[in-house]
């Protein structure tokens, strides 16, 4: 007699994710859904539905369960332009909730940002995933001993980076008078937003000032405002944001003509601003290429007198233009 052994059974991993009906009709869903059962793996089974902005999440609970879901899923959209979308999770067993915000570009198709969000939530639900395949290779382990499970890694939940430091070479060339010189800046970044940072930094250029025989040297404190229009984040290479100064300037001039026993110093502090375009390019996962580039102004005129005669000028605006790092963490 012929004994026929049975297979163990296949543990499905089904989520319910909500959209609104503004999405429905549009090609993420269907991205969204495929890109998760791509990552999950060939037992999971993701479900479209159709959800009002202000249900309430028990009710969306509730339904999870009558479909006999493992989790539910909801995306709602943070901003008009629909470029920030909000992912919540939650399983129906009562487990701990989770959410991850995904950023997207204008010019960023439909399809392509339901299938970061439909990655985003396999990554997500690694936990249910990791514990259907224990119970699946416990059931195999019990029906048919010498059979296997083989996962398909999850994968890994998006990093987020809020600090960042630069440091940068810049130039600053004067407009309408004397002042140019060369040096450096460096910064600390704080970004507690995808779209918006905040910076304070010091900065130091150095040049000559030949019609008066000296020698310019060029301090700032700044502290100014981040707007990102594109971004840093890690599926994208390019980042491009505006950022915009307040500036606390110290200008110190050293005479060095022969007919002075010693050098002759004179200095003062002076309020400024600049606005400044900045451009990324990663080189790394947490490294950057910065470029940056802009008008800087300080709010007051600086007379050079040398023996009581006025020979030039400091001109109060200034192009700056600055290559260096940034290294986010």
């Amino acid at each position: 007699m012929r004994r026929s052994r049975c297979a163990a059974p296949v543990l499905a991993l089904v989520i319910l994710v909500f959209v609104d009906a503004h999405d429905a009709a549009t090609p993420l869903p269907a991205a969204l859904a495929r890109a998760a059962e791509e990552a999950l793996g060939s037992a999971a089974s993701v479900a479209i539905r159709n959800a009002a902005r202000d249900a309430p999440p028990a009710a969306l609970v509730e339904a999870g369960r009558a479909a006999h879901a493992t989790a539910i899923a909801r995306i709602t959209w943070v901003d008009e332009r629909r470029l920030e979308a909000r992912l919540d999770v939650v399983a129906v067993d009562g487990g701990q909730p989770r959410n991850s915000t995904i950023t997207f570009a204008a010019s960023d198709p439909l399809a392509e940002r339901g299938r970061a969000i439909g990655l985003v939530l396999a990554a997500l639900l690694a936990p249910e995933k990791e514990a259907r395949l224990e119970q699946e290779r416990e059931a195999r382990a019990g029906a048919t001993p010498a059979a296997t499970v083989a996962g398909i890694p999850a994968p890994p939940p998006a990093v987020v980076r809020r600090l960042a430091l630069d440091a940068s070479a810049e130039g600053g060339f004067a407009i309408g008078g004397a002042g140019s010189g060369a040096g450096g800046a460096i910064g600390l970044r704080w970004q507690p937003g995808p779209r918006i940072g905040w910076r304070v930094g010091l900065q130091g250029r150095f040049g000559d000032l030949h019609g008066a025989q000296a020698t310019v040297t060029d301090l700032a404190a700044a502290a100014g405002l981040i707007v990102y229009l594109l971004p840093p984040a890690d599926e994208r290479r390019f980042a491009l944001a505006l950022r915009a100064d307040a500036l606390l300037l110290y200008e110190l001039l050293t005479h060095l003509s022969s007919d002075d026993p010693e050098p002759v110093r004179a200095g003062h502090l002076l309020p400024g601003g600049s606005f400044l375009v900045e451009g990324e390019l990663a080189i790394g996962p947490a490294v950057a290429l910065l470029l940056a580039a802009g008008p800087e102004v300080a709010f007051g005129r600086t007379d050079v007198f040398v023996h009581q005669q006025n020979v030039d000028h400091l001109a109060p605006l200034r192009v700056v233009v600055a290559g260096g790092l940034v290294a986010r963490f």
